[in-house]
């Protein structure tokens, strides 16, 4: 976590200075995102509820960059202005409550928000408008659960690293960018605020992306 917070600003600060070296281009891009995850619910540091789920979600996004340089970097942001939800699952487990294995029946209700998305990005043209990019991510995560085992989670703040491939076409001060890119979040760990239960969890995103841009 450290690593990513002062990897994010360092590339916070590179942001800033490319932007007063170079023309400023300003667009706004469609999203569309599946999102896999699992999650582990440890109840009274014993038994454990494991879940998957997977959801698909389409969004938009605004973003401000610089003008490609004379080597064909680009280093941009892009941030997330909604709320997208990746994960929504509602399943009914039978657990083990006691040494008698005496079982009991509950309802897990989870869902949990992306909110206050921000990419710092760089690109690199590599041919004829083709170019690869890389970032850095940091994102709020909102959670709204109804659990069975009483627990209740607070909401928490994730990093996490996207890389992809894209094509840009120019058309004088406008311009179109297509692309692809997959995004890893760091590990979700949450202890409840009203029991001893704790929460932990990983997710990626596949995500298809276009974007249109007016330089100046």
């Amino acid at each position: 976590m450290r690593k990513l917070t002062l990897a994010f600003s360092s590339l916070l600060f590179l942001f800033f200075t490319a932007f007063n070296a170079n023309a400023i281009s300003v667009g706004v891009s469609v999203i569309q995102s599946d999102f896999d995850g699992t999650g582990t619910e440890k109840v009274g540091g014993t038994n454990s509820n494991t879940g998957s789920a997977s959801a698909s979600a389409t969004y938009g996004s605004l973003f401000f960059e610089s003008a490609p340089s004379d080597t064909g970097w680009v280093v941009g942001v892009d941030w997330v202005p909604g709320s997208a939800t990746f994960v929504s699952e509602s399943k009914t487990q039978t657990n083990i409550t006691d040494a008698d294995s005496t079982t009991e029946s509950k309802t897990q209700k989870v869902s949990a928000d992306l909110d206050n998305h921000l990419t710092l990005y760089v690109e690199k043209d590599l041919y004829n408008g083709i170019y690869v990019m890389a970032g850095l991510i940091k994102v709020d995560v909102t959670t709204n659960e109804s659990i069975g085992t009483g627990s209740t989670y607070p909401d928490d703040e994730l990093f996490g690293a996207t890389y992809g491939i894209g094509y840009r076409y120019n058309m004088d001060n406008l311009f179109i960018k297509l692309e692809a890119n997959i995004s890893e979040y760091d590990d979700i760990a949450l202890s409840a605020t009203n029991t001893t239960n704790t929460v932990t969890g990983d997710f990626d995103a596949t995500s298809g992306k276009i974007s249109v841009g007016y330089s100046f």
